[in-house]
Formats: C-alpha cells, sequence, structure tokens
C-alpha cells in the first residue's frame, strides 16, 4: 500500500486525477459560434468576388473591342487589302464572340465592332461605331460592369 499511496501523492499525478472530464477542446457552443461567424464573412465575401469576376470580363470585351477598332484602324492607313484585314476569331469569357459588321474576323472601315454578351443581365454588349467613333454599350443588370447610365464606356 505504500507504493500505492507515493502513487496517488506524486505531483503529476494528483494533476491528472484532478482533471475533470471536457477540459480538453472546444465546447459544442464555442464551435457553433465560431461556424456561425465564418459563415457571416462568407456570405459578405462572396457576392464581392462574383461582381469583380464580372467586372473584370466585362473590362476584357471592352477593351478587345476598343483593340480590334484600333487594329482595324492601322491596317487601313498601312494600305491593306483582302488577307491583310483578317484577323483571328476572337473568343471571350461571357461573350458569344466579337465581330465586324457580322464578320468574325474581317476588319472594316465603315459599321461596327460588337462584342455580344451571352447574357445581358451579366456582361454588357459593347459597340464601336468604326465611322464615327462613337461607343456604345447595353446592359440590364443592376450593378455597374462597365457601362454608364448614359450606355457610354
Amino acid at each position: 500500500m505504500n507504493a500505492f499511496s507515493a502513487y496517488l501523492s506524486n505531483p503529476k499525478t494528483r494533476k491528472i486525477l484532478s482533471q475533470k472530464p471536457g477540459d480538453k477542446g472546444f465546447s459544442l457552443i464555442e464551435l457553433v459560434v465560431v461556424v456561425a461567424v465564418l459563415a457571416i464573412l462568407a456570405a459578405i465575401a462572396i457576392p464581392a468576388f462574383t461582381s469583380i469576376n464580372n467586372k473584370a470580363r466585362a473590362s476584357a470585351a471592352s477593351n478587345t473591342v476598343a483593340t480590334l477598332a484600333k487594329d482595324c484602324a492601322v491596317r487601313f492607313a498601312n494600305g491593306a487589302s483582302g488577307a491583310g484585314l483578317n484577323f483571328s476569331t476572337i473568343t471571350l469569357d461571357g461573350y458569344t464572340g466579337v465581330t465586324v459588321n457580322g464578320s468574325p474576323t474581317a476588319c472594316d472601315d465603315t459599321g461596327n465592332i460588337i462584342a455580344t454578351s451571352s447574357d445581358p443581365a451579366l456582361y454588357p454588349t459593347f459597340t464601336y461605331n468604326i465611322a464615327n467613333g462613337n461607343k456604345t454599350c447595353v446592359y440590364t443588370g443592376s450593378e455597374s460592369v462597365g457601362c454608364s447610365a448614359s450606355g457610354r464606356w
């Protein structure tokens, strides 16, 4: 019995025996609070990231239309004709295509360059008039993604 008493009087043994069950880890309430806070943060952040993605796609489309207009103007200024006015088919995420007067691969010196949106509620359709340089966009969504209230970009 003497060895058993010595074992029980050891400080390490007393510390282990004095602990209550459940002293380690987190309680269920603490875990629920953490999950609730994370859910609230996610509910705030996810729509912001979606909006940024839509704005990036719209910006890519407007930049592509402007670049194509400049490229076509340079080709005409350099006297290109026939095959010199053709370009590769342009595909953009969120858009059905970019066309010049309905052609997906040829420059023209009049008419419109159009990036047609696959979903006008998410992305605007951008139009550049080659003859007069007017830029317009059509958008039915609620957030601003590159179109002004007057339909300009």
